[in-house]
């Protein structure tokens, strides 16, 4: 005889139903996809860095313009303004330009500038190539900050460092540059003269991106990146 009351009726297991099932799947492989989709445009984004970088490095360096020495000439100056420098004149300032040199420091190119007001002189030394923001090359010694004990601050957004004598002497660091200006002027107009050399940095004309930077470009570019 049965234990169970005749009146009780047995409840059958309920089952999530096929369209709810589906529906959580098809989520969790969107959220899947969307996950190696940002993961896959972030390795592309970075590649495309590089190659920006990359282009840009090849025409700022352009070899037709390495030949100038001690100019002064306006055309020589928009020349290498064209290539990338930004050949910081300081004209906004009261500066006048008397002597640009191409060189190089620590084996990277660079442009060495002299500028003359009625406080004195100011030497910009713009160095382009390979930076290191965490530990510069001093443009006029030639050796990194950090062998050097200058004092570390931050003007106009930019780091730098500092030797606050006579003359004093700033080594600052831009995303793409770096510029270790000397001046005898008084030790009062760092931070002025820091300022205009940044307003003019900023100011300088980017080369254009020849480059597809839309999502699904940077995407296959990713995965070129990761799977050759």
């Amino acid at each position: 005889m049965s234990t169970r009351s005749a009146g009780t009726a047995v409840r059958p297991t309920r089952r999530p139903a096929r369209r709810t099932v589906t529906l959580v799947a098809a989520v969790a492989t969107c959220l899947c996809v969307a996950l190696v989709a940002t993961a896959v445009w972030s390795v592309g984004r970075r590649a495309q860095q590089e190659q920006l970088s990359g282009a840009q490095a090849a025409a700022t360096w352009s070899p037709g313009a390495q030949g100038m020495v001690d100019t002064t000439s306006a055309a020589d100056i928009r020349s290498l303004r064209s290539l990338g420098w930004a050949v910081p004149g300081l004209a906004a300032e009261g500066y006048s330009v008397t002597d640009i040199r191409q060189t190089t420091v620590g084996g990277e190119p660079a442009v060495a500038l002299t500028l003359h007001d009625d406080r004195g002189t100011v030497e910009i030394v713009e160095q382009r190539g390979h930076v290191n923001p965490e530990n510069p090359v001093d443009g006029v010694s030639g050796l990194p900050v950090s062998a050097e004990g200058l004092h570390e601050s931050v003007v106009a957004g930019s780091r730098l460092w500092v030797e606050r004598e006579d003359p004093w002497r700033a080594v600052m660091v831009r995303p793409d540059a770096v510029y270790t200006i000397t001046s005898d002027t008084p030790p009062a107009t760092v931070a002025e003269t820091v300022s205009a050399v940044v307003a003019e940095d900023r100011a300088r004309v980017s080369l254009p991106s020849r480059h597809d930077e839309s999502f699904g470009a940077t995407v296959v570019d990713g995965l070129q990146k990761l799977f050759g």
